[in-house]
């Protein structure tokens, strides 16, 4: 199913750049101020948060003093810790905090002092479970400018669950990007000996890291010979050749390159909205800010990486620090502060259509604390069963519902991996190979369209969390590379989008669209694509029924397949010579059966033959003359397939077959011209005509 075309494009006025669009405003009412602004809770929650009064006091409990957190923050961080209150405004409709106020008063007053003006982080104490407390710290920030979302009024969530009768902290739970993606969270944390929590956090989004190892400021997902980890966080397969610890962590204290942008709200640019006193220089720094994503040749491989910044402490904390938050209580904030309140903002995605890109939206929603509920339930915030389970013996089956994979580019030569072949059998290939895999130079932005939910990559990987079974959406964006779409369903559990976690991305000035339209044959179920060297590309539904679009390589050679309604299997090949001067090549009426399958292996036979021929040492050779004849049987195949003789067919497939197995023979024999490296890069090629081979006979003829 095809996203809705929320945004329209065609005007070029309206179309530059757009990354936020002016959804519809819900009307507070009251006063003209208040009345332009959207609720900052538009969707009320599943089960309300009872408004139990809370008591404001001015004693600090002992244990909330004592593991208060140190917050360390990145050099290009613009929105730091503050005291919401101070930004109220008094209307029909109670005391609130509206989002041009705050960004505003907040920018005038750091510009005068140069320092983050009032930090502060409020705190609140919840009976988790029995004999368990959860320490809530809260920090609120005016704005929050990130890769996949921007709102205002941004609220972050630290929790340190302890036993009461012991004092002991049993968990860390540092909350992420969204209730979608893993917490990072610590088990068991070390803080004996007047140790202090210390919490990171991601520059823009607020987004926190456990920071327990002592390895300051950084962030550790795994562990090394020297130092432990800064998450305890359960370990999964996102792939069949990669493990990873599922935490959301820090993707730019990991080496990794991320791309924020300057959002815009009624065709303004926010640094140029009439409505708001703020200069470019008040946002993200320019050099790691990507405007215009869909107008990049290539993924850019200059933005800067993390560097440390202020340190802000605890008002007890022994540590060397700029500045020192106040701790307040939580109740404060409920007592002064009947909601917080501004336009609705929403980040663009494309989304690849058979004929052209469709555009949907992410909406970001503001959320206020007491209206989630992990205001009163903490364990709600606890992402890893493991942890969940320690706490009150309990595994929510939901924890269990996730959605991963690897992201990685599909980029030319043979430098970048090449999946199935290592070692000797790469190096006989480096002259033969046209494109490989290589690690994504900038992280991208993924979206799931069933919540709707973005996150981004994480040195490429990503996962959701809480994905309920059932069919979805997911989209992959990133600045200069053409956008992926997938569509998959999810019986529960762990599920791993495209090859088995697998997914690749292209430049854009490197992209050949390859599209199918099955709508006037049995349709489309299923379609796999595969680089005749780097491997399976796409594995996935159709993004719209019965038609595809997938970006390649236009250097590449693929094998298309397909499965129909009918449960048919069908292919074709596409080469570099396929795309026409728009590079596509559509592909109409895609038909499945016998016929497809054989002309497919004769050409994926030719394609062999010809690496086969560049590896030798002579011209001519036993193991060609074998793939040579091997080849005519192919064809002479299809004739008979295209004849409607299923029978003369199948006996010549079995003389494919037998051709194929000779020339192996020949060649792992030793006394064919062909150097180790060469055999070990040929052999499994070969089998693999084999197996397709055998597919067809097991095939029956188009209907």
């Amino acid at each position: 199913m095809s996203e809705p075309n929320d945004m329209d494009d065609t005007n070029p006025e309206d179309g530059r750049r757009r990354v936020l669009a002016y959804a519809a405003l819900a009307a507070l009412g009251g006063t003209a101020a208040a009345g332009t602004w959207a609720l900052s809770n538009p969707d009320p929650p599943s089960e309300p948060v009872p408004a139990d009064a809370e008591i404001v006091s001015d004693t600090i409990p002992e244990p909330v003093a004592r593991y208060a957190p140190d917050l360390y923050f990145g050099a290009l961080e613009k929105w730091y810790p503050t005291d919401p209150r101070q930004y109220a405004i008094e209307t029909v409709g109670g005391s609130v905090v509206d989002g041009y106020t705050a960004l505003n008063e907040y920018t005038a007053a750091f510009g005068r002092t140069g320092t983050p003006p009032a930090p502060t982080v409020f705190y609140r104490v919840v009976e988790a479970a029995d004999g368990v407390d959860a320490i809530q710290y809260w920090c609120y920030s005016v704005f929050d400018q990130f890769t996949v979302n921007f709102h205002w009024h941004d609220w972050e969530l630290l929790q340190v669950f302890v036993d009461r009768e012991t004092d002991t902290p049993l968990l860390i739970s540092a909350s992420a990007h969204s209730r979608a993606s893993p917490n990072n969270e610590f088990l068991d944390p070390d803080l004996s000996g007047g140790r202090r929590l210390a919490v990171l956090s991601e520059v823009g989004s607020h987004s926190s890291a456990t920071e327990v190892n002592s390895v300051l400021p950084t962030f550790e997902r795994l562990p090394t010979d020297d130092t432990g980890s800064d998450i305890t966080n359960d370990l999964l397969d996102v792939s069949q050749i990669l493990s990873t610890p599922f935490a959301y962590g820090l993707p730019r204290d990991e080496g990794a390159r991320l791309p924020f942008v300057m959002p815009e709200l009624e065709g303004y640019r926010l640094d140029d909205h009439p409505a708001l006193a703020v200069d470019r220089e008040d946002f993200i720094d320019e050099r790691v800010t990507v405007d215009d994503w869909r107008g990049l040749p290539r993924p850019p491989t200059d933005l800067p990486l993390r560097e440390p910044g202020l340190v802000i402490a605890a008002p007890d904390s022994r540590t060397e620090a700029d500045l020192t938050y106040r701790l307040r209580s939580m109740a404060s904030v409920r007592e002064a502060v009947d909601g917080f309140v501004g336009p609705q903002l929403s980040f663009e995605f494309a989304v690849p259509g058979f004929a052209e890109d469709l555009y949907a939206s992410h909406i970001t929603s503001v959320g206020i604390p007491w209206e989630q509920p992990r205001y009163t339930d903490p364990l709600a915030d606890v992402t890893d069963p493991a942890h969940r389970n320690r706490i009150d013996g309990n595994r929510p089956p939901g924890l269990s519902n996730r959605v991963v994979g690897r992201v990685r580019l599909l980029g030319s030569g043979a430098a970048g991996a090449l999946d199935g072949f290592s070692g000797a059998a790469r190096e006989a290939l480096e002259d033969v190979v046209g494109v490989s895999l290589f690690r994504l130079p900038v992280e991208v932005a993924v979206r799931l369209a069933s919540d709707p939910v973005a996150t981004v990559t994480r040195d490429g990987n990503f996962g959701f969390l809480h994905v309920d079974p059932g069919e979805h959406s997911l989209t992959i964006n990133g600045p200069g590379v053409a956008p992926l779409a997938h569509q998959f369903v999810h019986d529960g559990g762990l599920f791993r989008v495209g090859a088995d976690g697998e997914l690749t991305v292209v430049a854009r000035e490197d992209a050949g669209w390859i599209r199918g339209d099955g709508q006037s044959t049995t349709g489309i179920a299923h379609v796999r694509i595969a680089e005749d060297f780097a491997g399976v590309v796409y594995d996935g539904r159709p993004v719209e029924d019965d038609r595809f679009a997938v970006a390649v390589h236009r250097a590449g050679s693929y094998t298309v397949e397909v499965v129909d309604h009918d449960g048919r299997p069908g292919a074709y090949r596409v080469g570099p010579n396929d795309f026409d001067e728009n590079g596509e090549t559509v592909h109409e009426g895609i038909e499945t059966g016998k016929q497809s399958l054989i002309n497919t292996l004769a050409d994926k036979i030719g394609a062999l033959r010809d690496v086969v021929r560049r590896l030798a040492a002579d011209e001519d050779g036993e193991v060609l003359d074998r793939l040579s004849r091997a080849q005519e049987q192919a064809a002479a195949a299809a004739m008979a397939a295209e004849r409607g003789d299923g029978r003369l067919a199948d006996r010549q497939l079995s003389t494919v077959v037998s051709l194929l197995d000779e020339a192996r023979n020949l060649l792992v024999s030793g006394e064919q011209p062909y150097s180790n490296a060469a055999v070990a890069a040929l052999e499994p090629r070969i089998l693999a005509a084999v197996d397709r081979a055998e597919a067809a006979v097991d095939a029956e003829l188009a209907s």
